[in-house]
């Protein structure tokens, strides 16, 4: 039961990410889709987005990995 819970704790913020990378990029090329002469803006808002997307997957990678050493 133990090794299930830990499996769990990587891979929900690993789709959580995964699902919140999607949606950003969905909302990103419906953005450039009306408003084409500001791809630049959006797609620099969009690394941004998926940066911080990515980081909050990797906090809870670290913080299953602590719960395991714990």
């Amino acid at each position: 039961m133990e090794s299930m819970a830990f499996s769990l704790a990587y891979v929900v913020p690993a789709f959580g990410a995964a699902i919140g990378v999607g949606i950003i990029g969905s909302a990103a090329l419906n953005a450039v889709g009306r408003n084409p002469e500001k791809a630049s803006t959006i797609q620099q808002m969009m690394i941004l987005a998926i940066a911080f997307t990515d980081a909050l997957a990797i906090i809870g990678v670290i913080v299953a990995i602590l719960g395991k050493v714990m």
